[in-house]
């Protein structure tokens, strides 16, 4: 993943990114400079830039991969996944520097009945991208239908954006 993202950037957004500090004092704000400065990176063909953050939590942010990164090295995750039993739907887009295929192999042992879905010309906000996020809501919608009542037929298409 960081090499993607390394591959991606410029010298331009280096530079932008080494400002950070500087131009952003609270971390809180800096973070959230960072997401939109580095959200290209993560797209494909980006409809929108609009995440619709209302704020960061940079401590949070920090504590959740700092915990996230423990749990793996002590062998919890994805282990403990094991004891879910709910259907669960993994939408992802090829382009997107998370390597999708490579996360699916790695819980499929413990979520068995994960079901996968990936697009091609889609990055990692699937329903921020130009060339699927109608797509991307159409086999939610149909997929969480599914779940609720599997005898009901598949939902509506949906409305554009």
């Amino acid at each position: 993943m960081r090499s993607v993202i390394e591959s991606r950037m410029n010298e331009e957004l280096r530079h932008g990114i080494d400002l950070l500090p500087v131009q952003f004092p609270h971390p809180d704000t800096r973070l959230r400079a960072l997401g939109e400065l580095v959200l290209p990176l993560y797209g494909y063909d980006l409809a929108t830039t609009d995440q619709e953050v209302q704020a960061c939590d940079s401590r949070a942010y920090e504590e959740t991969w700092a915990d996230m990164l423990r749990l793996q090295e002590e062998g919890i995750y994805p282990e403990s996944f094991a004891c879910i039993d709910a259907p669960v739907l993994m939408l992802h887009g090829a382009r997107d520097p998370h390597p999708g295929a490579m996360i699916r192999r790695s819980l499929e042992p413990f979520l068995p009945q994960l079901e996968y879905h990936e697009w091609e010309r889609c990055g990692h906000h699937p329903w921020m991208e130009r060339a699927v996020r109608e797509e991307f809501f159409v086999v939610l919608r149909e997929w969480l239908a599914g779940q609720i009542n599997p005898d009901r037929s598949p939902a509506p298409p949906a409305p554009s954006l």
